[in-house]
């Protein structure tokens, strides 16, 4: 009974130790100081684009204010009597707010204006250069003026200078969702070389095991004569040899790994992976790699960024035409000399404007042909890139059904040299074979579990690299 409590306390101590892959990617993941700076580049990338679609999209006003004076004099020697103005003293006020709007979906502009204006003159009137005494010799006008604008504006053919900011927020779009993309290629660049650590981690630990296994066999052979003993323990030497060794490069391993995730818990722990992993076999690879393969999502990207710059390029060579409509309305008030009046009016106006170059833009045109050529070629190296990943895929999924093959070769392996062993060891005891033969076999049995330790971290890193080439190591959820 205490034995069984020993063992099963025994197993919890070892699956505590234990550390899944799930639970490494983890720990490799939380590791931000690795991922700052592709961070800080996606920020970057965030912000121009918020600024690139308010600067544009924003409504953009401005409030106007006046205030201006001016004093009007003449000295006139006439015989006329007409009257005539003498002085002038004007002083006006003016306030006014504008605000534009522009489309993130179309190159119009929408504007609304209202303007309030209060000119104010005092006028004094001589006759015959001389003061007038009469009715209205000096006499006050007062004005009130009050305007309301809307009018919306669309270039149907050529795009105005709204055109080219347009392109840049629609461009920076698209940077950052590739800034995106180079984020994750770099965290799981990082994610993939730990992991490979990690099956490393994984086979060292799997071959001390073994080398502990070997040698606690050999010490259970009790050898009768002397040659026997002397080739017992230079055997057993050996075995400690093998095993110092493997153990130095398992903690210089766990030494880097410690160093690189900045977590000393990793010398306490033990790799557990999941030897029953397969490759996901896809229906339709080609279209699985269109959609998910950030190697062919970036050159479709960089694609997309020539397609925006040849149609700004192809709407510049077109000929203007404006379509615009608008409405004012204009409340006024205020006095003459002998009234004083009050009007309301409302004007509506819609037009199309055209105009076209004398000459063709050459410079234009040289972009155009530029856009074409670098989409040509965007193309050409997008076809390259799907092929490649699609051939060098296809070849790791023949490569691991080659090696998972050999497993399961190896586990029937394993199983005869377990009964091999078994017999030996019986017959060693029965004195029906030497020390010599027995020590042989302990040896053949060894090397036959380093053997399949070694196929399985080939198959597991086979494993690692076809993920990686499908963009599939780096978790979905992070």
């Amino acid at each position: 009974m205490k034995n069984s409590i020993a063992i099963f306390l025994f197993l919890i101590g070892v699956n505590a130790l234990a550390l899944t892959e799930q639970d490494f990617v983890k720990k490799v993941l939380n590791q931000d100081a690795n991922f700052e700076k592709d961070q800080i580049y996606v920020t970057i990338k965030q912000i121009e684009l918020d600024a690139s679609r308010d600067s544009y999209a924003d409504w953009n006003t401005n409030l106007t204010a006046s205030v201006s004076n001016s004093y009007y004099d003449i000295e006139k020697d006439t015989t006329s009597t007409k009257l005539y103005e003498k002085h002038r003293l004007k002083s006006s006020k003016s306030i006014g707010i504008v605000t534009r709007k522009k489309f993130l979906s179309n190159p119009s502009v929408l504007t609304i204006k209202a303007k309030r204006s209060i000119p104010n003159t005092d006028i004094t009137r001589y006759k015959q250069d001389k003061i007038y005494t009469g009715k209205n010799a000096e006499y006050n006008i007062t004005t009130f003026d009050n305007i309301y604008t809307i009018s919306y504006k669309y270039p149907l053919l050529k795009h105005d200078g709204n055109a080219e900011s347009l392109k840049t927020y629609h461009r920076d779009i698209l940077d950052l969702k590739r800034e995106k993309l180079d984020f994750d290629d770099a965290q799981e660049k990082f994610l993939v070389d730990r992991l490979k650590q990690y099956i490393d981690w994984n086979s060292y630990q799997k071959k001390s095991e073994i080398y502990q296994n070997y040698r606690q066999s050999l010490k259970a052979i009790k050898a009768n004569q002397l040659k026997g003993k002397l080739k017992l323990n230079t055997v057993i030497l050996r075995a400690s040899q093998d095993a110092s060794n493997n153990n130095a490069q398992l903690q210089s391993l766990k030494k880097a790994l410690v160093v690189a995730l900045n977590d000393p818990s990793l010398w306490s722990e033990k790799p557990r992976i999941n030897t029953d992993k397969r490759p996901k076999i896809l229906p339709d690879l080609t279209q699985y790699l269109r959609h998910n393969v950030r190697a062919l999502l970036k050159l479709e990207i960089d694609k997309r960024l020539k397609e925006i710059d040849l149609a700004y390029h192809n709407n510049q060579s077109l000929y203007k035409l404006d379509f615009s409509i608008s409405a004012e309305k204009n409340d006024n008030k205020g006095n003459t000399m002998t009234t004083k009046y009050q009007s309301e009016s409302i004007l509506y106006t819609a037009g199309l404007k055209f105009s076209m170059p004398i000459g063709a833009d050459v410079d234009n045109q040289k972009n155009v042909r530029v856009a074409k050529l670098n989409l040509r070629k965007l193309n050409i190296d997008y076809d390259n890139k799907l092929n490649d990943i699609n051939s060098d895929a296809q070849a790791l999924v023949v490569g691991l059904e080659l090696t998972k093959k050999a497993l399961d070769d190896y586990q029937k392996l394993r199983v005869n040299v377990e009964n091999e062993v078994n017999l030996a060891f019986k017959e060693y005891l029965d004195k029906a074979i030497t020390i010599e033969m027995l020590i042989d076999v302990y040896h053949n049995k060894r090397d036959v579990e380093l053997d399949y330790i070694a196929v399985l971290a080939d198959y597991q890193k086979n494993l690692l690299a076809y993920n990686n080439k499908l963009d599939r190591v780096l978790p979905d959820t992070r």
